[in-house]
This record gives structure tokens, sequence and C-alpha cells, in this order.
């Protein structure tokens, strides 16, 4: 019996064994963890009022009603929202009538990551979708009109080259994060020692004609001795992402400001606009794939929605992290 106590009690699995009149008469402590109650008070009491969960409840009905036995999914709502999987046992005890073994997996983080390789799948295609049919429908067009009217022509084929580019940058993107999210990306990337400024002058060089092009200035306040363990071109293409970002939706004349702040061993690389910020809704989603605040201006201003998932990678990579202040 003790043994089997031991177990139960590491079990990340929640268990709960009810009487046949759905009494509590125990549980383990993931069941406590799970379900938010306290095992000495709960004991002798019904299910129901200790786990006020109406489809909780409503399933072990269904068990006692189908002579003990029932898998299912539960989704619920308590401190947040869970999926779980639920299997109900008879139980048999001396000669009373048989109660229920009640167990439950939580499935929300496997239920999550099917969410979003789903919705990740079908955001590609659509995202896929749009340039392919616009290449496809100018190519078409091109063959079929008088060749001896270059301007004609050379629209055409502008506008062919902007959704090459487009389809381009989308494969590239998605090629980066499959990479990083490989296990063992962290072991063929070379880190080194790299200085926070220089990396900011090659992203403002980077981006300086299309800050101009907006009247915008970027500033540097990185201290000179500012120095971090990265991977030098990972990093730069993180920060690019962020200053880009603020240089596409800042108001033309206004500044962009790159700053650091030395902790020990760690650095905190901030960058400082003035966008029309972004609402607090929005905030936490900011890093998801293919995620944008503002769909239809960041297509046409040549986002591929990738960008800020790929920071978020490369942020976490070496066990660093990722945020956004927003108003």
């Amino acid at each position: 019996f003790r043994e089997i106590e031991r177990v139960l009690r590491a079990t990340p699995i929640a268990v709960i064994a009810l009487d046949h009149l759905q009494r509590i008469v125990g549980s383990n402590p993931a069941a406590e963890r799970l379900l938010l109650f306290d095992a000495r008070t709960a004991r002798g009491r019904l299910l129901q009022e200790v786990v006020r969960q109406p489809a909780l409840n409503r399933a072990v009905a269904r068990a006692f009603a189908a002579e003990g036995r029932l898998h299912d999914e539960l989704h619920l709502e308590l401190a947040a929202p869970l999926e779980l999987q639920l299997s109900c046992e008879p139980l048999h005890h001396d000669s009373q009538p048989p109660g229920l073994v009640v167990s439950l997996v939580d499935v929300t983080r496997m239920r999550r990551r099917e969410s979003m390789r789903s919705e990740f799948a079908a955001n590609v295609s659509h995202e896929l979708r749009t340039p392919i049919t616009n290449i496809k429908g100018y190519v078409e067009t091109l063959l079929q009109v008088d060749l001896d009217d270059p301007a004609r022509v050379r629209k055409f084929l502008e506008i062919v080259h902007r959704n090459t580019v487009r389809l381009s940058g989308i494969v590239e993107d998605i090629l980066t994060l499959a990479f990083l999210e490989e296990p063992e990306a962290r072991h063929t990337i070379t880190f080194e020692r790299v200085s926070v400024r220089d990396i900011a002058r090659n992203v403002v060089e980077e981006l300086e004609s299309a800050a101009s092009a907006r009247a915008i200035r970027i500033a540097i306040e990185v201290p000179d001795d500012a120095e971090i363990e990265a991977c030098r071109s990972l990093i730069e293409q993180a920060l690019a992402n962020f200053v880009s970002n603020a240089v596409r939706y800042s108001g033309e004349g206004t500044e962009v400001r790159i700053t650091c702040e030395l902790s020990g061993e760690h650095a905190r690389i901030s960058v400082h606009d003035h966008g029309p910020g972004i609402a607090s809704k929005h905030l936490p989603r900011l890093f998801e794939r293919f995620y944008r605040v503002d769909k239809a201006r960041a297509r046409t201003q040549g986002g591929t929605g990738l960008g800020l998932a790929i920071v978020k990678h490369i942020a976490t990579i070496r066990g660093g992290s990722v945020d956004v202040a927003s108003q």
C-alpha cells in the first residue's frame, strides 16, 4: 500500500478516488495542484462541492452511468484554461457499491502546439499564395501583351520582381525559424565576444538610407566597453529587425534610439521609437509567427510576419529574453 501511495504522490497525472456517492475518498498532490483544492479539507466531501467545474462533474456522472468506464477530453476554466484527457475506472471497495477512480492528464501545451502548427501551416499557405498568384497572373499577362510597349512591360516586370522578393523573404524567414527551432541549433552556432556598439553601427549603416528617406535619425547610446557573448550575425539580424520596424512605423522626422544597459554578464539592448504605439491586447501575441497588429499596412510595407518570431528565438537561444513596452 505504501509503495502505491509513493507512486501516486510522484506521478504527474492527477488522480482522484470517489465513493459511490461521488464523495472524495483520496487524491494525489498532482490533482490538488491541477484542480486547486486541499486534500485535507476535501476528503469526505462531494466532488461537486470541492471542484466547481460543470464539465468535470458531468463527465463523472456519465462515467457512473457507464458502469465506471469513460475516456474523454475536457476543457476547464481554472486560473488558466486547461485541456485535459480524462479516464475513469470503477473502484471496488469491500461490500460497498463501486466508486470511481478519475485520472486527468494535462495536455494543454500539447494541444496548443498542435494548434500553432496547424495555424502556422494555414498562415504559410496564405502568405505564399498571394505573391505566387500575382507572379503567375502578371507572367501570363506578359505572354499575351504587345512586347512593343516597353513601359507596360517594365511595369509588369517590376510587379513580378516585387512579389518574387517578397516570396524569397518569406521562404528565407521560414528556413531561419526552422533552423533556430532545432534543438541542435545552439551546438552548431559559433558564439564570441562582440561589441554591442559595433553591432549597432553595422545595423545603422545598413538601414541609413531607409531612415534618411523618412528624415528619421538613428542615435546610438551604447557604452564603448559594452560586450556580449553572442553570435554576431544573429544579434545583428535581431537588432536590425527591431530598428527596421521602428523606421518603418515611426513618424517622419522623429528619432530612433539604440541603447544598452550592462548588468554583470548581461546586457539589455533596447530600441526606442516614436511610432503610433501598440494596443495592450496585441502585446502578448506580438512575437508569434505571422501575427500582425495592422495586417494591411504590414503587407504593403513588405513585412513577412516572421521577423519578431525570429528575434524571440535569437534572444532565447542562449537563455535570454525579449519584451516590448508600448502605449
